[in-house]
């Protein structure tokens, strides 16, 4: 994670729970990307992304006195936009919907782990990014919460676990099964080695 992001990002928690109300609204500007990056990717659906991320944003508005240590920022952030993930995610029907409407500048470019091998033969960017989203929202919503956080946010392995309040070794497993689940769904959907 940028250090200055994190620094500025400190700064604004301190100035928030002081009482600054521009603190709420540079918080919302540095972070509301990775927020909606994160429930694009944990629901499939920009509306439901988008509600999510407004969600978030409210609640941490309204319990930023329970941060105790603003170095935690992040990881308490995106604890509370998984709370509501999951809550939207519960209310929803079984089968997701899928919105081919993400932009290409959303996804992730493939070459990670997520597109290796399997999707080197892969050239046209639109099967490559209906693939991986496919491949995605085919996984458990552990293993796909492990695998959003750790490949497209970067987070590490030890965030991953205070995120998911989870020990590190249960975040470890999700992740490590999260992956192998991945690749097995892009073979079922036909990408080639």
């Amino acid at each position: 994670m940028n250090g200055r992001k994190t620094s500025d990002s400190e700064d604004a928690v301190q100035r928030l729970l002081q009482g600054d109300e521009e603190a709420f609204t540079l918080l919302v500007r540095q972070w509301e990307g990775r927020v909606y990056n994160l429930a694009l990717r944990m629901l499939g659906n920009r509306e439901d992304a988008q509600d999510v991320a407004q969600d978030t944003f409210f609640s941490v508005y309204k319990s930023a006195g329970s941060l105790r240590d603003p170095k935690s920022f992040n990881t308490w952030l995106y604890r509370i936009a998984l709370n509501h993930c999951r809550a939207r995610w519960r209310s929803r029907t079984p089968e997701l919907p899928l919105d081919d409407s993400i932009p290409e500048s959303e996804l992730r470019d493939g070459s990670g782990s997520l597109g290796s091998p399997l999707l080197r033969g892969t050239k046209d960017p639109v099967e490559l990014r209906d693939l991986i989203r496919k491949a995605l929202l085919g996984l458990s919503q552990d293993h796909r919460t492990a695998v959003v956080l750790k490949e497209y946010l970067g987070l590490s392995l030890e965030e991953v676990a205070q995120v998911t309040d989870v020990p590190l070794s249960t975040a470890k497993s999700r992740l490590y099964h999260g992956l192998r689940e991945v690749q097995h769904n892009l073979v079922r959907l036909g990408a080639r080695p």
